[in-house]
């Protein structure tokens, strides 16, 4: 069953994440140029969708989030959607906020290695020439950041999980292109678009 919450759009949405970002994470950017801009091709041959001069992320190593630029399918390609976990597993902790998309896919494998959304990210590779294998399942706050620049990536459409629970049985997902955010249970299969950091 899906829950309706409120949720942040638009400047507000980024201007708080950017606040955030240069308040709690990493320097002020001091001498650092941008070699991408938001719209560019990424390194991993998908769009980039996030740009900070601030670092951020696990050891305030990244400045940009790079989407790949498909959903993911499976060995069947008329699979399209995937469930969080296959089965209730151990209670454990997940994050909403910006940067912590990559730290959530661990942690979802290390208490369910089988689990189908969080694999499938795991398991992509971009195509030739690109061929980065980094990708991680977007947390709910990097997957709005999708949602804002949904234009520029291009091909999202329906209901996307995110790998931030909301409680033991339920995750976050969004819905385009409307940018509605709820919860629903684990087991419903969402559309997954990988992302990546650098």
């Amino acid at each position: 069953m899906k829950k309706k919450v409120q949720f942040l759009t638009g400047a507000v949405f980024t201007a708080m994440l950017f606040v955030a970002v240069l308040s709690c994470g990493g320097g002020a950017g001091a001498g650092w140029t941008p070699e991408y801009a938001i719209g560019d091709t990424g390194p991993g041959g998908g769009k980039i969708f996030y740009v900070s001069p601030a670092t951020f992320g696990p050891g305030n190593a990244w400045h940009y989030l790079e989407a790949a630029p498909v959903d993911m399918v499976g060995a069947d390609p008329s699979i399209t959607t995937f469930k969080w976990v296959f089965d209730t597993v151990p209670e454990f902790s997940t994050s909403v906020a910006l940067g912590s998309g990559y730290t959530n896919t661990q942690t979802i494998l290390n208490a369910d290695p089988g689990a189908p959304a969080a694999l499938a990210c795991k398991n992509y590779t971009s195509p030739a020439p690109y061929s980065k294998n980094d990708w991680f399942f977007p947390s709910k706050d990097e997957l709005n950041l999708l949602y804002l620049q949904k234009d520029v990536i291009g091909g999202l459409m329906g209901d996307h999980s995110s790998s931030s629970q909301s409680n033991k049985n339920s995750m976050w997902y969004q819905t385009f292109p409307s940018g509605f955010q709820g919860d629903t249970l684990k087991a419903v299969a969402c559309h997954v678009r990988p992302i990546r950091a650098f």
